[in-house]
């Protein structure tokens, strides 16, 4: 019954536009810098095994992480969302977040080890869709564009916009601009209202798990 009252709450919360930084703000370990790096060393896949156009997820430390992990109707792992870039031997993520950790609000790019800091994250996945190169470079060139035109995060969570993105919305999107395809990834129903979780990215059969691991 709990599950049930905190999922609800929880949606309440993403249809109804809350938006208050509280909303945001995570637990955040203090390692120390040693500690911090010799967790990442044991944490961090080898670039040989990522490529560009991969899907990675996290699951964040704090209420709100395992709150929003809750939203996924199939598997409850991940809380957030971002597409992979790797260049030049080193790799980036694209990804659309809000709040404390981004007070711009502006779609970020950041390292590979910032987006999966072990001070900030329990666990994190990546997973790698059976798109060709060409499709590939299509959504990297949409992800970029938003990137340089510095999208806003969506703190209202409203799938009908476009001009402001939530992490998962700003994920499936790019992918459905890219491919031009309605039903690659399939959208969560509840209450009567649809949103993306994390699990309807990669839990269906255009994807498959390539590296994951749990801090």
């Amino acid at each position: 019954m709990k599950k049930i009252l905190l999922l609800l709450l929880i949606t309440c919360l993403v249809v109804s536009g809350f938006t208050a930084r509280s909303l945001f703000e995570k637990e955040h370990l203090q390692l120390s810098s040693k500690e911090n790096e010799s967790r990442w060393l044991k944490a961090k896949p080898d670039v040989s095994q990522l490529k560009t156009g991969d899907l990675i997820f996290r699951h964040g430390r704090g209420f709100i992480s395992n709150a929003l992990m809750r939203l996924g109707q199939r598997e409850k792992k991940y809380s957030h969302a971002g597409i992979v870039s790797v260049e030049n031997g080193k790799v980036f993520v694209y990804h659309a977040i809000g709040g404390e950790e981004n007070p711009s609000n502006k779609l970020r790019k950041d390292a590979l080890d910032v987006f999966c800091n072990p001070a900030d994250v329990h666990a994190f996945g990546i997973y790698r869709t059976d798109l060709n190169e060409k499709q590939i470079s299509s959504i990297l060139a949409l992800a970029d564009n938003y990137f340089k035109n510095k999208l806003e995060f969506d703190t209202k969570f409203d799938l009908n916009t476009d001009d402001k993105m939530y992490c998962t919305e700003f994920v499936y999107k790019v992918f459905k601009q890219a491919l031009g395809k309605q039903d690659f990834i399939s959208l969560t129903t509840f209450s009567g209202k649809e949103y993306i979780a994390c699990d309807d990215l990669y839990f269906n059969s255009h994807c498959h798990s390539v590296y994951n691991y749990q801090y």
